[in-house]
Parts: C-alpha cells; structure tokens; sequence
C-alpha cells in the first residue's frame, strides 16, 4: 500500500495579507512624511473695520421716477451688492429721498449702485409743467421750498409734478455723515433711458472705527 504524507508547508494566505498590510502602511507613512515636508502656503486675511457715524444717502430728482413695461422699478439703491432700497412706487420730483441709517458701510472703498426708472418715454407730452430742475433744487435761481425730506414710503405723485417726457433727466445724490456732506455727484440720462451710477465711497480710518474680524468682541457695531 501506497502511504500518503502531507506536507507540513507554512500557510501562504496569512503571510500574504501581513505584506500587503505592511505594503500599504509603508506607503501611507511615506505620503504623510511628503507633505509634512512641503512648505506651508501664506494665508492672507483680509479683516473688515465698520465705520461708525451717523450716514445718510439723499437722492433728489428733477422728474417724477417710475417704471416701465420692462423694468416696474422705480429706485433702487445698493450697497457692495446689497439691496438698501427697492420700490415700484412712483417718486414726485424735487422731495428729497433719505435712507437712513445706513449700515454696513465700511473703512476703505464702498460701492453704491444706484437705480432710477424714467417710466415710457415713447410718447412725447405736451403739458406745460414748471422748471423740473429749478423745482428739484439744481438750480439756485429757483431753490426749492424748505420742506422736510420725503422718506421711503412715499404715494403716487400729484399731476402737477408729471413732467415731459423726451428730455433729459437727472438726478443728485449726496452722501453725509451727520451735516457734513461726504460725496454729491450730478447724474444726467439720455431721453427715454433708465438713469443708472456707481458711486464710490472712500471712508478713511479713524480712532473710532470697529473692527469686524469674527475673533474681536462680539458687542461690535456691525
């Protein structure tokens, strides 16, 4: 009879997964090693100081604003890409319009976009109106009356204060910290075209301005 022995070999499998564990850490330690070895990369912070005072942005119109049939809007005001101010409501001319307080306003530049729809001018009309300029206040031959500054919220205009439409129209803006008046720019528009600026305002540092780095005290203005 033919006798059978079975060779007594070391088991393959269970070495196997030692070296490929093995294999596999070596190459993790190696890669954690590389990059510890890289140089680190220069992180810029760019941390933002609130201005404080007392702001107040004043539009002034020598027609009465509206919208049309593609664009209903009538003014609108923002502020680096923020809505402050938005309406379809019809604006008279020669009132004031104030937003105030203004936030968010910051030490460096600031961009103010400014919107203002000149309604339908397809249609030239003939009413006899007074001097929309002089009734606005562009002009020191006729200066407007002292009346109080008209605020957001204001209803439909009298017809007495429509103007011809085809002409040209302008608007003033002014910003002011307080009485002191910052910036006050003129901007004139094409007949039949939407009045449209960008206003940059630079607001220097002061002693007395707030830091808005998260890190600071957190009973900052903001």
């Amino acid at each position: 009879m033919e006798s059978k022995s079975k060779g007594g070999g070391l088991p393959i499998r269970p070495i196997l997964a030692i070296t490929i564990s093995l294999v596999v850490c070596g190459l993790v330690g190696g890669y954690q090693s590389f990059v510890n070895t890289l140089p680190k990369r220069d992180v810029s912070e760019f941390v933002t100081t609130a201005a404080r005072g007392d702001y107040t942005i004043e539009v002034t119109l020598s027609f009465e604003a509206s919208g049309d049939a593609f664009d209903p809007t009538a003014l609108l005001v923002r502020l680096d890409g923020k809505d402050l101010l938005e309406t379809t409501t019809p604006l008279p001319a020669g009132v004031p319009i104030e937003i105030h307080p203004v936030k968010d306003l910051i030490v460096g530049p600031n961009e103010l976009f400014i919107q203002v729809g000149t309604g339908d001018s397809s249609t030239p009309s003939e009413v006899d109106t007074p001097d929309p300029f002089a009734a606005a206040g562009f002009e020191n031959d006729n200066p407007v009356p002292a009346d109080s500054a008209q605020s957001f919220g204001i209803g439909d205009a009298p017809e007495s204060n429509r103007q011809p439409q085809g002409v040209a129209k302008a608007i003033r803006v002014r910003i002011l910290d307080g009485p002191s008046v910052l910036v006050e720019k003129t901007v004139w528009s094409e007949p039949g075209e939407t009045i449209s600026s960008v206003i940059v305002l630079d607001i220097p540092d002061t002693n007395d301005s707030v830091s808005t780095d998260p890190g600071e005290q957190d009973d900052h203005d903001h």
